[in-house]
């Protein structure tokens, strides 16, 4: 099977998803290959020519291989101005080659000005003008001369994204064009939400453009699509055909998933618990001899764990067994983490970042969230991480339906109070999930046009709308002077991506 990552998205680690499906076909006596494009598709986009421009994009397109350089050097990462420069310049510089194809393909993103990936209809159009897609030239040669050398039953594309959907759907035309014997399946993160939400069917065949989606974990369903027998219940991550590539980032970075779901899953905005996602985690011991292993063979000089959440039972793991390399991840203000010396061990296994949700600083929010964490021991957690020196990713939600300002000033006043103790944060305003069990209690209209959209907008029921709450952030959060200085530093575009 040959598994493919299609543009466009952030690029700066191997694709986790095709390297454990690789990895777990391979074990169970099925050649897997994968093919990373949306990597390959950088380079490519940053080859092309382009004529006369403004000034600022001459500039940008002058300076392309010299920022894209800068990315993989850790020098300039020490130097905030000139980190931001190079990655506003090469955004930029990839934006603007793309333009004449009528789409913006940036560093993180995707977007086409004639077709929506929340539309059935445009994914359709996309598969079938896949000629005119600007990456059609990279994936016609690669997937060809991948398929010549590989002799694959069947492509997996593994869709993550809405920045994907479009150019997924027009790796399948060409592939159904150019080789209609093979089976093409659809997975990935978007994939499943918009199946567990019900906008898509799991018969769904989009016209005989695909044979089969699989939702959720992969490994599930792959071996009895491919009519294989399962030799073994699991297998770690095949990294072989992406680790030699020069991805956007001083070191060599490695993804790595305990589990998938999330463990506690009654947060009432989450899409996880609106989706019904099943948690299911690795065993302790397995998991740990996994990591050994990659880290021996791969040498990577950052380890990212992928989870949802970095479940406790991990998290003791991982202070336990330290494995030699500096890693980050998401986790929640557990208990854990109000003990000095555990967050010690943190530390000393390694531990760069943490990621963490606040999402609000006031109580009776995070109660009628269903968060589960209590502010004196955020507090805690907070001060005995900025001691421990693990880095600080913070995440801040407004506009949920039980927040109001003055809820929201408190939410500022305790950032700015601590903004030594965070570097850097994630500012969101509230999306309500299509399938959430809060919709039936709210007034609701589309969100965005299409039939695979993902969420609905609402009418806050204390009239906290999205545009009281964008003039809040501008003039009260984002204005604050402490907060200012946290989001200077915040990297962005790659956020926390490049934030370990």
């Amino acid at each position: 099977m040959l598994l493919i990552y299609p543009p466009a998205a952030r690029s700066t680690e191997p694709p986790l998803g095709i390297a454990r499906l690789a990895g777990f076909l391979n074990r169970n006596g099925v050649p897997a290959r994968c093919l990373d494009l949306c990597r390959e598709g950088l380079d490519y986009l940053l080859g092309l020519e382009l004529g006369s421009q403004d000034t600022w994009t001459r500039g940008a397109l002058r300076r392309r291989s010299r920022n894209r350089a800068l990315l993989r050097d850790s020098a300039a990462y020490t130097t905030p101005d000139r980190y931001r420069r190079a990655v506003f310049d090469l955004n930029r510089a990839l934006k603007a080659v793309s333009a004449p194809f009528g789409v913006e393909a940036g560093l993180a993103d995707y977007r086409d000005a004639r077709r929506s990936p929340l539309r059935r209809s445009d994914l359709l159009d996309a598969a079938a003008a896949h000629e005119d897609n600007v990456f059609s030239p990279l994936f016609r040669s690669r997937i060809a001369e991948a398929l010549s050398a590989f002799p694959a039953q069947a492509v997996g594309l593994s869709v993550n994204y809405l920045s994907q959907a479009l150019c997924a759907f027009a790796i399948a035309g060409f592939v159904k064009t150019v080789r209609p014997d093979l089976r093409v399946v659809l997975g990935g993160s978007l994939i499943t939400s918009w199946v567990a939400q019900g906008s898509l069917a799991a018969d769904e065949r989009f016209g005989g453009l695909v044979d089969a989606i699989l939702s959720g974990r992969g490994e599930e369903g792959i071996l009895a699509l491919l009519d294989a027998p399962r030799r073994v219940p699991t297998a770690p991550p095949a990294f072989d055909d992406l680790v030699a590539f020069d991805y956007l980032a001083p070191t060599r970075i490695l993804p790595y998933n305990f589990s998938t779901g999330c463990p506690w899953k009654r947060c009432s905005f989450c899409p996880e618990t609106a989706e019904g996602v099943r948690y299911v985690g690795s065993r302790v011991g397995t998991a740990v001899q996994e990591i050994g292993a990659l880290v021996a063979r791969h040498a990577p000089g950052l380890l990212h764990f992928t989870d949802s959440e970095i479940a406790p039972l991990y998290l003791r793991a991982l202070a336990a067994s330290p494995l030699g390399v500096p890693w980050y991840g998401f986790t929640r203000f557990s208990p854990l983490l109000t003990d000095p010396d555990f967050c010690r061990s943190l530390a000393a296994s390694g531990c760069a970042m943490l990621q963490l949700g606040l999402e609000s600083a006031d109580q009776r929010v995070l109660d009628a969230l269903g968060k589960g964490t209590r502010l004196d021991q955020i507090d805690r957690a907070l001060r005995n991480l900025a001691e421990s020196r693990i880095g600080v990713f913070l995440y801040v939600l407004f506009g949920t339906p039980a927040e109001q300002r003055d809820a929201a000033r408190r939410t500022r006043d305790f950032v700015a109070s601590r903004a030594d103790r965070i570097d850097f944060i994630n500012v969101a305003i509230f999306n309500l999930p299509m399938a959430s069990a809060e919709v039936p209690r709210l007034e609701t209209r589309a969100f965005y046009e299409g039939d695979l959209s993902l969420y609905r907008a609402f009418v806050h029921p204390g009239g906290w709308n999205r545009d009281a709450v964008r003039a809040f952030l501008a003039e009260e959060f984002n204005a604050d002077p402490a907060i200012k200085t946290i989001l200077a530093r915040t990297p962005p575009v790659f956020t926390s991506n490049h934030g370990a």
